[in-house]
């Protein structure tokens, strides 16, 4: 559970940030987007995909793939986008309130965040740590966008933050927990399906964030964001020998 506390202080940080300034730069909040997105794609691309694979092998590994994009596809055609920090800065009129909707989103989102920090935990490879950072990486710009749309929508800087801190720490410790008592050691057929089902989903938060969105804006800084983020996750399998 150390991971997910981590992961979840990284999203407090970004909340604390976001309450801390009065404006916080679109450019420079699109760029830790982008960056967040690249270490996402590697980690899915480098380690996440082929663990799977091995794991229950490339058919098995493809459909939890496509479940997982299917998922977080699904959660945002009809509840609310899945993911606040990819589409917040570029729809402003849809994200004028934390409501209902986006709670649920979010929450679904936060708990596969946990559930993907304790697969890869579980694995006997050392991809866990990559798949840690990546997520930590994603968790900072998160919960600076979701306090800055709570902000926008009236609340009060301490509301806001408490808002970010209890649907990030709850969600996320919770799949955590699901992985922790539906995992057990050893259980490789069904740690590929999970480990592929959050790569899935990984892969539409990257195409969501960058080449529907955010690559709209601000092309080169991020491309050169999203590469950043890319080579710190290939240079960290690197040094823990996975790459």
């Amino acid at each position: 559970m150390l991971r997910e506390a981590l992961a979840i202080f990284m999203a407090v940080l970004g909340a604390f940030i976001a309450v801390s300034f009065k404006t916080i730069s679109h450019r420079w909040l699109c760029i830790l987007i982008s960056f967040a997105a690249g270490a996402l794609l590697a980690v899915v691309l480098l380690d996440i995909l082929p663990e799977a694979v091995t794991l229950v092998g490339r058919q098995a590994a493809g459909v939890s793939i496509v479940s997982g994009y299917l998922l977080f596809f699904l959660v945002t055609r009809f509840i609310f986008h899945i993911c606040p920090a990819c589409a917040a800065t570029h729809t402003e009129a849809k994200f004028t309130a934390v409501t209902a909707a986006m709670v649920v989103a979010l929450a679904i989102h936060s708990f596969m965040d946990g559930l993907a920090i304790y697969a890869g935990y579980q694995t006997a490879s050392p991809i866990g740590i990559l798949v840690f950072l990546a997520v930590a990486y994603h968790k900072f710009p998160e919960g600076m966008a979701l306090t800055l749309v709570a902000r926008g929508s009236g609340m009060t800087r301490r509301k806001a933050f408490l808002i970010c801190f209890l649907l990030e720490g709850t969600t996320t410790i919770t799949g955590g927990l699901v992985g922790l008592f539906s995992m057990a050691p050893g259980a490789s057929t069904w740690l590929g399906y999970v480990l592929g089902h959050v790569g899935g989903g990984f892969i539409f938060l990257v195409v969501h964030a960058l080449f529907s969105e955010v690559i709209k804006h601000h092309p080169r800084s991020t491309v050169l964001a999203a590469l950043a983020g890319g080579l710190s996750i290939g240079l960290a399998g690197f040094l823990v020998g996975v790459h």
